[in-house]
């Protein structure tokens, strides 16, 4: 099993947004991810039930104000994780996406995005959970990282399970 958990967070205003601070991001994020399942297919290929497990986000999907680069880099995962379930399916490799949004972590804790400071904080009214008291831990997602990993998992590919409780209905 393969999980491409590593990425940074940045935000700016997307004319703001220089071209440095956007390869920095699509390169960590987009192209990290893909140099790991590069270099990990043919392992994995070599094993029993290999499963790759990319780490996307609801910013893919839905508007996060001021992440434009990071959305792009994550809508790239979602992406690539689509090809490679498709080219790979028949040699038995599986590959899911997780799309993680209102987890507590350092990144939405205020260190990671480091959001511009004159914020319209208006624009993140719709980004709470729906569920629960706040933001889920990090427990929450390494949970369905294991199913898929298990047996529970092996009939899921090419897709995305997004984990959010609810932000997104």
């Amino acid at each position: 099993m393969l999980v491409n958990a590593a990425g940074i967070l940045r935000s700016e205003h997307t004319h703001r947004t220089t071209l440095d601070f956007w390869n920095q991001i699509i390169s960590v994020n987009l192209t990290g991810t893909f140099l790991m399942i590069r270099e990990s297919v043919p392992a994995l290929l070599a094993g029993d039930r290999p499963v790759v497990v990319n780490f996307s986000s609801t910013s893919a999907s839905f508007a996060h104000p001021y992440m434009s680069a990071y959305a792009a880099s994550k809508g790239g995962i979602q992406s690539m994780t689509h090809a490679i379930a498709a080219e790979y399916s028949k040699q038995g490799l599986r590959a899911v996406c997780v799309a993680p949004g209102s987890i507590a972590s350092d990144m939405t804790s205020g260190k990671g995005p480091g959001l511009p400071e004159d914020t319209d904080w208006s624009l993140f009214a719709k980004l709470a959970p729906a569920i629960g008291a706040g933001f889920a831990g990090p427990e929450t997602v390494a949970g369905v990282v294991a199913m898929l990993g298990s047996q529970d998992g092996a009939f899921i590919t090419g897709t995305e399970i997004r984990i959010d409780g609810g932000t997104h209905f």
